[in-house]
């Protein structure tokens, strides 16, 4: 069953998330996450809108499963430290997530029997007072106190930075298709820019072709380079050309 936005309602990223994993009856893992980052991708397409304070959540974890699918397709593909905890960082917050969706069906079950201890009905004929323990001393509730305070989140202020444009799939898409139809043929280093975004982008955008059907590709070897074939001009490939 497709998932249905609604606003009364509004599911997070996580929970989308953890949704689509359960559906399909999968383990929340690097393997799964791939597995789902396509149908991610297509729910948040699917939204017209949703609460701007949502948006940068959706944009995060989306980031991460692109990182993700990416390094599944490009085994090779090295990452920063950063990167790897922002994957790691993901998997934990989905388990602590499955984890509290557990909890709370038994705190459910508890709060539904009238005889929960932390009902009304349960401190009935207890006079209300303070009762410290032995030994008890005002400089403990000081410290406990500062304690508490302390583990209170600091407000920070995020440093501002400068979101650099990186072309988009289509583009690339159009690249390709001009540079390879006006020589034929072309290996996959050569149209790449050597960094790690545009290399990723650039095989993203090879795969679209591929199952288009404008491009052919051969790798003789392993690991080796690609090489990308035109096919013969179809009115896809014009129109990309536009």
């Amino acid at each position: 069953m497709p998932f249905q936005f609604k606003h009364e309602k509004f599911e997070g990223p996580l929970e989308v998330l953890l949704n689509m994993i359960e559906e399909r009856k999968l383990s929340v893992s690097e393997i799964s996450l791939s597995q789902i980052a396509d149908q991610y991708f297509s729910y948040i397409r699917s939204l017209e809108n949703f609460p701007k304070i949502e948006v940068a959540n959706f944009l995060v974890v989306a980031a991460t499963l692109m990182l993700i699918k990416s390094r599944s397709l490009i085994p090779t593909l090295d990452l920063s430290d950063e990167e790897e905890e922002s994957i790691q960082d993901l998997e934990h917050r989905l388990n602590l997530l499955k984890t509290f969706r557990i909890l709370s069906k038994n705190i459910d079950r508890l709060a539904s029997n009238r005889n929960f201890m932390y009902s009304r009905h349960y401190l009935a004929g207890f006079s209300s007072g303070f009762y410290p323990p032995e030994k008890f001393k005002i400089k403990d509730v000081i410290r406990s106190m500062h304690q508490v305070l302390d583990k209170i989140p600091k407000i920070e202020s995020l440093p501002e930075k400068v979101i650099l444009k990186a072309i988009s799939i289509e583009e690339r898409m159009m690249d390709l298709v001009s540079r390879i139809t006006a020589d034929h043929s072309g290996y996959f280093h050569k149209i790449t820019k050597g960094n790690k975004e545009d290399l990723i982008i650039s095989f993203l955008a090879v795969l679209e072709l591929l199952k288009q059907g404008l491009v052919l590709v051969n790798q003789k070897n392993i690991f080796g380079d690609i090489e990308i074939t035109s096919l013969p001009k179809s009115p896809e490939a014009s129109e990309l050309i536009k």
